[in-house]
């Protein structure tokens, strides 16, 4: 395990013996009933799961860096599962994107150190969500929340974000069925860029950690804010209250897509260093349960 988090070079695993693999998994949202796996539903991990067990031929479980919820995207989230095959990584990589649908696809696969978990050595996430202005456009129509606007008060809404960035206690912007032990989480980076040709407007949030729904709450809030019907400091008033009954609407998971999963360049909050956890990695837990 390297300083930074980041898994290390795994030794040569001998006939028989376990391997710990990370893939890092890209996929559409629409058709999948979120990441985790549910009774006779369409999920990412079932879909996964299905596909390794296809070509490894024994029962495997995996270990993703969160959860995300229904109709949200997924650019590369990072998934680790444990096999006694001995076929070469390359090989396990083409087996099993030619068992995948095309809505799901592993963009790359390599061996770690065995107990290397992304959950536990992860130090912040960064959520990107996708705002279309003006007409609707067919080819991106699922990546995005169309909002039927032709515009959007920008700088309000970055006035709005400013409120947001930083450590706070985030219960005004969880979802009601959210059982996460604690509502603080520490925001690093709120970026809303300008419209692009497209009229596309693309935000970037990169945090600790989320609770469920945060990230579609918060950017449903900045939008009250963009239309005119809210000031930028009545973000501040829903965060300090911290009752969800007080703040806006949640934006649709259409529009939102887990970009990328850091394991350097942030601190450590609260979280132990990764080489504590190394050996023996704990049970999943239901701390870091969120959609974004």
């Amino acid at each position: 395990m390297s300083s930074s988090g980041q898994p290390g070079s795994a030794r040569p695993s001998e006939a028989g013996s376990p391997r710990n693999l990370l893939a890092f998994a890209q996929w559409d949202g629409t058709a999948f009933n979120g990441w985790q796996l549910q009774h006779e539903q369409r999920t990412v991990q079932g879909t996964l799961a299905a596909a390794i067990e296809a070509v490894i031929h024994q029962p495997v479980q995996l270990h993703a860096s969160s959860r995300t919820d229904s109709g949200v995207h997924a650019r590369a989230m990072p998934v680790t599962f444990e096999t006694t095959s001995q076929i070469p990584t390359r090989g396990l990589w083409h087996g099993i994107n030619s068992h995948l649908p095309n809505d799901l696809s592993l963009v790359s696969l390599r061996e770690v150190p065995l107990g290397w978990r992304a959950r536990h050595a992860s130090v912040a996430k960064t959520y990107t969500y996708r705002i279309q202005l003006g007409a609707r456009r067919p080819l991106t129509h699922h990546q995005v929340w169309w909002l039927r606007s032709p515009t959007l008060d920008l700088a309000a809404m970055r006035l709005a974000a400013a409120h947001l960035t930083g450590e706070h206690d985030f219960a005004a912007f969880r979802s009601v069925s959210c059982d996460a032990k604690t509502t603080r989480r520490c925001i690093h980076r709120f970026d809303i860029a300008e419209p692009n040709a497209d009229e596309l407007v693309v935000i970037d949030i990169t945090g600790n950690a989320f609770l469920r729904h945060m990230v579609r709450i918060l950017i449903g809030n900045l939008v009250e804010v963009g239309l005119g019907r809210r000031a930028p400091d009545w973000v501040k008033g829903v965060l300090d209250g911290k009752d969800r009954t007080r703040g806006g609407p949640t934006a649709p998971a259409s529009g939102l897509t887990l970009t990328e999963v850091h394991f350097e360049g942030y601190p450590r909050l609260g979280k132990s260093a990764p080489a504590e956890r190394e050996s023996s990695p704990p049970a999943e837990d239901s701390e870091d349960t969120e959609d974004g």
